[in-house]
């Protein structure tokens, strides 16, 4: 489960007050993401479209790799590929470029060989 900070979470009719401020200030990566509660319950998360389309390219590489099935992928990896993008995309998103990111999953890989 994600976790929030506190300036990471907003009630919907703040954002709909505040939209252009905040829609800015995620897609500027000024805020990782913006969770928007709605009657005291999270409904949905905002986040910059890079961000959004890193994670997806993960979600597909690790479904192609067998890895969302549990066990080994299809080509003898374990499950800690998935449990570390599970864990760590939002992070490592922050920190690296998508460039990195696949340099790094290489190593790894390369690692448990």
């Amino acid at each position: 489960m994600s976790s929030y900070g506190r300036e990471e979470i907003m009630s919907s009719s703040e954002v709909v007050r505040n939209f252009g401020t905040v829609l800015t200030s995620v897609a500027k990566h000024q805020r990782g993401k913006v969770a928007i509660v709605r009657n005291n319950k999270l409904e949905a998360v905002l986040l910059a479209v890079d961000v959004y389309e890193r994670m997806e390219k993960a979600c597909e590489t690790v479904s192609r790799m067998g890895f969302d099935k549990g066990g080994q992928g299809e080509d003898g990896n374990s499950r800690a590929l998935l449990e570390f993008l599970n864990n760590n995309r939002l992070s490592a998103q922050n920190i690296l470029s998508s460039e990195e990111i696949d340099h790094q999953i290489l190593k790894e890989r390369e690692a448990w060989e």
